[in-house]
């Protein structure tokens, strides 16, 4: 008999469950290749499909990037203090040149008072705004007789870093927007259909013109596939289903009858 990739209960498994198989699966396709599989036609939506199914699962979680943002803006806001406390400090010293050097610096910077109370995108422009004063070359020897060199290279780093933080940000809240109006359910169908499609073509392949690496396929997806098997069965009174409601019981199939409790196998 030839080999098949064997069936399960797809359809009993979470929606978190769901998107890791076919993760798994389309990792071995991958490595495969579609070619050697003879799913060429398949593969692209087959992709897609996994994807997207990987978004509606990623979508119900926070924003990733949030917490770097908030940490990167309290870096910068601590270096803004500490560059602005030292030259109000320096104004009074009995030293001379460090008083000479902050008052030349204060005046510069009085535009930059607050900033760290304003949004961020505001905050962003005026830092770089006081970057361009701390860094003019007419006040490099201010700037390096106060002691404050390491700060304005930690305040030009942090601001940096903010910005490719809140441009993930961003990314991040477009990425999630294509999948925004995406119905999970259906996904989970297609993601499902297509599978079923690259199971029923592989199988038929085994039966007329097996390969070395189109039956290594087909044992190491039975591999995947008894592993998510048994997560179906231990989880059948409990999880959720792709539209976040509790799962139904499901009978056992009539024998040779069932969508994804038979093998797969059409002629090609």
């Amino acid at each position: 008999m030839a080999t098949q990739i064997k069936s399960f209960g797809k359809s009993r498994m979470t929606i978190g469950s769901c998107s890791e198989f076919h993760n798994n699966a389309l990792d071995l396709i991958t490595k495969t290749t579609p070619a050697e599989l003879h799913i060429e036609a398949l593969e692209p939506a087959y992709s897609q499909a996994v994807g997207q199914l990987a978004g509606i699962v990623n979508r119900q979680r926070a924003y990733i990037s949030t917490a770097q943002l908030a940490d990167t803006d309290k870096v910068r806001d601590n270096a803004v203090g500490t560059i602005s406390s030292v030259v109000i400090a320096y104004q009074t010293t009995p030293v001379e040149d460090k008083r000479q050097a902050a008052q030349l610096l204060d005046p510069q910077l009085a535009a930059y008072k607050g900033i760290r109370k304003h949004e961020y995108s505001k905050e962003t422009a005026e830092i770089k705004g006081m970057l361009g004063v701390l860094q003019a070359e007419e006040n490099q020897a201010a700037v390096t007789l106060l002691g404050l060199d390491a700060e304005v290279t930690a305040l030009a780093e942090a601001n940096a870093a903010f910005e490719a933080a809140f441009l993930g940000k961003a990314q991040e809240k477009s990425a999630r927007m294509d999948v925004e109006d995406l119905d999970s359910e259906q996904v989970v169908d297609q993601a499902n259909a297509l599978y079923d499609q690259i199971v029923q073509t592989v199988n038929a392949y085994a039966i007329v013109q097996p390969t070395d690496e189109l039956l290594a396929f087909i044992n190491d997806l039975n591999g995947i596939v008894g592993i998510y098997a048994d997560i179906v069965d231990g989880t059948t009174s409990g999880g959720s289903t792709p539209d976040g409601s509790d799962p139904e019981p499901t009978p056992e199939p009539e024998p040779g009858g069932g969508d994804d409790e038979g093998e797969g196998g059409s002629p090609l």
